[in-house]
This record gives C-alpha cells, sequence and structure tokens, in this order.
C-alpha cells in the first residue's frame, strides 16, 4: 500500500511506517494510550506473513499423530509447540476453549527438528521473524520517545530478540472451519482476553477481529485492510508504564452461518521482555512493585494452557 487511504480500520487507527519518527510518536501514543490497538501499513511485514501463513497451513491439515509429535511440553516454563484444538483457553471463565490450533516457535526451536517441523521453522519464518523484530523495537522506541523517556531506547534494550534469553514467540494460529455440532454454546474462536507481554504484531488473513470500545463499552469490529498489520499493548507494557498504555480485551468470534465453512489464520508475533528483564514503573511513580519479567509471565502462561 503506497498510498494510505483510510484513517482508520473499523474501530482502529490506521498508521503509515512511512511518516518520520516525530510523527509516528505521536500517532502511536495517540493510539496506544486510547484504544490500545493501531493498524500499521508499510511495515514490510505483511507480504511475508502472507507467504509464511500459506505454507505453515499445511502443518495443521497432517494426521493427528504427525502432529502431536510436536505438541507443546507438559512444563510451565516451556513456550512452544503445537497445541491442538481444545488446549488453549484464554477467556478463563469461558464455557469452552478456544476453538482453534496454534504453534508457538521461539529462539529454542530454531534449527532443532525435534521442536519444528521445517514448514514451521523456515528459511521464511525467519525472515518474517526479523522484520517482526525490526518494527517491534521501533515502534517500543517510538513509546518511549512519545513519553519522554531520559533514554528512549530504555524498552527496546530490554528486548534482546536474537538472544535465547528472550521468550518472544512467533505464532502460527489455525481456526479450523466449524462444525457446529462441536460447539459449546457461547464458544468462540479466540476467547476474550488482553495480551501477556509488551506488544503483538498481529497478521490475519481475513476478517474477525474484535476489539472493546472504552467509549461504547461493547467489542466493535477491528476490521480489516489487506497489507495492515496489527499492534497492541501487552498488561505487562501496561504496568510498566504505570497504565499509561492501555492493553485492550480482544477476541475473535465463531464467524456468521455462511463462513463456517472457511477458515482462518493468523502469524502473529508476541514481543516479550527478557527473562531477567526488571519490570518497574517507567515514570518512578512506583505505582506497581517491581516483577522479574519470567516470573509475572509464567503465572499467566499456567492459568492459560492445558499443562
Amino acid at each position: 500500500m503506497s498510498d494510505l487511504k483510510y484513517e482508520r480500520s473499523g474501530h482502529v487507527p490506521v498508521i503509515d511506517m512511512n511518516k518520520s519518527d516525530e510523527e509516528l510518536s505521536v500517532e502511536f501514543y495517540e493510539a496506544l494510550t486510547t484504544v490500545g490497538f493501531a493498524c500499521i501499513c508499510n511495515s514490510g511485514i505483511w507480504e511475508l506473513a502472507k507467504d509464511y501463513g500459506r505454507k505453515a497451513n499445511s502443518f495443521f491439515h497432517l494426521p493427528y499423530e504427525e502432529k502431536k509429535k510436536y505438541s507443546k511440553p507438559n512444563s510451565y516454563d516451556c513456550h512452544y509447540g503445537w497445541l491442538a484444538n481444545g488446549r488453549v483457553q484464554l477467556e478463563e471463565t469461558a464455557p469452552a476453549p478456544d476453538y482453534k490450533e496454534v504453534f508457538h516457535t521461539n529462539r529454542i526451536t530454531e534449527g532443532d527438528r525435534t521442536l519444528a517441523p521445517p514448514i514451521i521453522d523456515s528459511e521464511e519464518s525467519r525472515k518474517l521473524r526479523a522484520k517482526f523484530e525490526e518494527q517491534a523495537s521501533r515502534i517500543l522506541y517510538l513509546l518511549g520517545v512519545a513519553m519522554k523517556l531520559k533514554d528512549p531506547y530504555q524498552m527496546v534494550k530490554a528486548h534482546s530478540f536474537t538472544e535465547k534469553k528472550n521468550p518472544s514467540n512467533q505464532s502460527v494460529v489455525w481456526y479450523p472451519k466449524v462444525d457446529k455440532s462441536l460447539l459449546v454454546p457461547g464458544q468462540l474462536r479466540c476467547g476474550e482476553h488482553s495480551d501477556f507481554g509488551s506488544l503483538t504484531l498481529l497478521y490475519s488473513d481475513a476478517p474477525g477481529l474484535q476489539v472493546m470500545s472504552r467509549e461504547l463499552g461493547e467489542y466493535v469490529d477491528a476490521g480489516f485492510i489487506e497489507g495492515g498489520i496489527y499492534v497492541n499493548i501487552g498488561d505487562m507494557l501496561q504496568m510498566w508504564s504505570g497504565d499509561v498504555l492501555i492493553a485492550n480485551k480482544h477476541r475473535v468470534l465463531i464467524p456468521e452461518e455462511q463462513y463456517l465453512n472457511q477458515d482462518r489464520m493468523s502469524v502473529i508475533f508476541f514481543a516479550q521482555p527478557d527473562n531477567d528483564a526488571v519490570i518497574e514503573t517507567l515514570d518512578g511513580s512506583g505505582k506497581y512493585p517491581p516483577v522479574i519479567a519470567d516470573q509475572w509471565l509464567t503465572g499467566r502462561f499456567l492459568a492459560t494452557y492445558d499443562q
């Protein structure tokens, strides 16, 4: 998209990454302190994610026993591997788990064929991850500028994306065609939740994302723009910012009747601080007590995934 034609994608502000850092810092601050979401264009991510997602899709159509070889280990501190439909429940009070399958990868899985097959851990996936990391770092810097931090790179320095001590995940999410006979009333493709870490960058091949409108007090469609990547704040970054940045709740509904026979693919980058990063409120207010990133994230994962 060379010419940005939209100011908003549904409820979400659209930001053109070709603008100057000065302009972008203002726009990101406005979007992420009010809506908690932005849709970025001209990021260099969309085409890479589209190509990778199409190829990774074939993994989810393999026989169950083949996929099971790569199942997420039953360990509280392991954040990689395949999760079958029914193993993730992002909304704790939901009547049933999310209707989806997920494959998480991180620096530990790279090159290890016992942890991830080549269709998931590929040259394409690594190029995509590098672009996700590049844009996540840029956005963290822009927020540091907007928040007038003494060192605008302070948050960037806490995310050593290329090192194994950084637990950031690149995840492929497959929402299969919906068999109504298997649905539980009130079940969602992805339950209501806010993300755990710093930033999330999301590619999807179809609409379906809804975000909570803080003005209306209800869910509204996030919209869908070809070429757009959605960015949102996680709980840890909201805490880190002293509640200046907003980790907004979002979800993916079971589609309407005419779309039940269509699957949906997303590729998501969950940017998280290094395991040993000490998270203290950036304004020095002490609004939240200091916490070690790994300890805090582990508690959230334990509450979410069937171990």
